[in-house]
């Protein structure tokens, strides 16, 4: 062994990496440094001081490769912490966003007819008229009524299929759960659910209503959620690995 790395071994001075420099998330391309460790226990992955790139903390054994590929994986993660003023697009004309696991591109428009609207052919777009400025809170509206009618008929279904009855049904726009059942039996759940691919919105309304039959996630809570939800594990993984992505801009 040599005498740097002997030093490294013992004192914990950093040491640098050759892996990938950049990570592309949803089209912007974000810096990534590798800090080589001996005393780390596994990778530990942090913002820069500017917001705009990531440093990687690699500890002795773990290639940078695998480091990065850790890092994509958070990538949700390293999108909400991105500096702000780089994110906002100067306008969201032309710009795109996923409706039930569809891109669609925005579009500005004229005359006469529903403020947003989905046009499917010849592609996806959003349509949305009116003055620019009022373009991002229309667009929210639209989803937010996107969102309610497909979490009250996938509520009802669940809720007719394990035979419980919810009071109500609320849609709002949280940051740290996708959904809640409260012990009155009202139903919350998040408007940004509509980006989602369908099957996870789906899920997440089985999971919810199973609350009202049991409110805690013991095993008996799973067995009822697995048995009218047959795609629950695809959809928590999805939403372990790309959740955070839906509290992305334009909306």
């Amino acid at each position: 062994m040599s005498l740097s790395s002997l030093k490294r071994l013992f004192t914990g001075e950093p040491d640098s990496l050759n892996g990938p420099d950049s990570l592309l998330i949803d089209g912007r391309t974000v810096a990534v440094r590798y800090r080589g460790n001996a005393q780390a226990r596994r990778i530990i992955m942090r913002m820069d001081k500017h917001g705009h790139g990531i440093v990687l903390t690699v500890p002795t054994g773990t290639s940078a490769q695998a480091a990065h590929q850790f890092a994509q994986g958070q990538a949700g993660w390293i999108w909400q912490r991105l500096a702000p003023e780089s994110q906002a697009p100067a306008t969201l004309d032309g710009c795109s966003i996923t409706i039930r696991d569809t891109e669609h591109v925005i579009e500005a428009t004229t005359g006469r007819g529903a403020p947003v609207h989905i046009r499917d052919l010849p592609s996806p777009r959003l349509m949305v008229r009116g003055d620019a400025e009022h373009m991002q809170r229309r667009i929210t509206d639209f989803l937010k009524r996107e969102a309610r009618r497909d979490l009250e008929k996938a509520s009802r279904g669940y809720a007719e299929a394990m035979q419980v009855e919810f009071m109500r049904l609320s849609v709002r726009d949280t940051t740290t759960r996708w959904g809640s059942c409260s012990s009155t039996g009202t139903l919350s759940y998040s408007w940004r659910l509509i980006m989602a691919p369908p099957k996870v919105l789906d899920y997440v309304c089985a999971h919810e209503v199973a609350h009202i039959e049991q409110m805690n996630h013991g095993p008996e809570f799973w067995k009822l959620v697995y048995r009218h939800c047959p795609h629950t594990d695809y959809a928590r993984n999805w939403l372990k690995r790309h959740g955070q992505t839906l509290h992305k801009l334009p909306v």
